[in-house]
């Protein structure tokens, strides 16, 4: 028999537990003259990673969604064509695609992810949807993360292959432990966390499999 997830309270969403010392206030947007992310991919990524951290740094807007909306698309698109294939890294990082309920719309929603790996388990970092914006906008919480908080059952897709998960967010020294295997390999991730002023979650994809009792 397996286990049933809760869900993710409110307090936990908002909580700071991690090295929160890398929390800091920004007094400025990125430049797209300086938006230059640490990637190890060929230069069509390079400039589609660089286009969206640029997107992100301004205040969101209907013009700014439309666009990201579009590039999202094409990526699952490209993904579930290929089966992983093509879209299937970021840089050195795995992709995969989270299946989510939409909290509010009741409707199936598909977003990707870059993964981290270990003992059967996955990981990823929920990204703010944009950076703080001075005087405005504070970074939010993307709405895949909020959605799995509401229901935190999903799916992912490896590939080809489908996993029913379970989800739920990791605290202290193990949020530290997975956001630094995460960085180590996709540091430009860091340019995210110094444009926030909460601490960016972390977030765990336990195959439902793995959940069983005695566990």
């Amino acid at each position: 028999m397996q286990t049933s997830p809760k869900p993710m309270t409110e307090d936990a969403m908002d909580s700071s537990m991690g090295d929160t010392s890398v929390i800091r206030e920004t007094n400025a947007l990125t430049s797209w003259a300086t938006t230059r992310p640490e990637l190890n991919a060929g230069p069509l990524m390079r400039a589609f990673v660089r286009f969206n951290v640029y997107l992100y740094s301004k205040p969101p807007g209907g013009i700014q969604k439309r666009v990201n909306k579009f590039f999202l698309n094409v990526n699952v698109w490209a993904y579930q064509r290929s089966q992983g294939r093509i879209m299937g890294r970021f840089g050195d990082l795995d992709a995969l695609l989270l299946h989510t309920m939409g909290r509010k719309s009741g409707k199936p929603r598909v977003v990707p992810l870059g993964y981290q790996f270990e003992n059967g388990v996955f990981y990823a970092v929920a990204v703010p949807g944009h950076f703080d914006v001075p005087g405005g906008p504070k970074a939010i919480h993307p709405a895949w993360y909020l959605n799995v908080k509401a229901t935190p059952e999903a799916t992912i897709d490896i590939g080809r292959e489908q996993i029913d998960v379970v989800v739920d967010e990791i605290y202290g020294a193990e949020r530290d432990r997975i956001w630094k295997m995460y960085t180590d390999v996709y540091p430009f991730i860091w340019e995210f966390q110094n444009r926030a002023s909460r601490l960016i979650p972390v977030v765990r994809f336990t195959p439902k499999d793995m959940l069983t009792d005695g566990k």
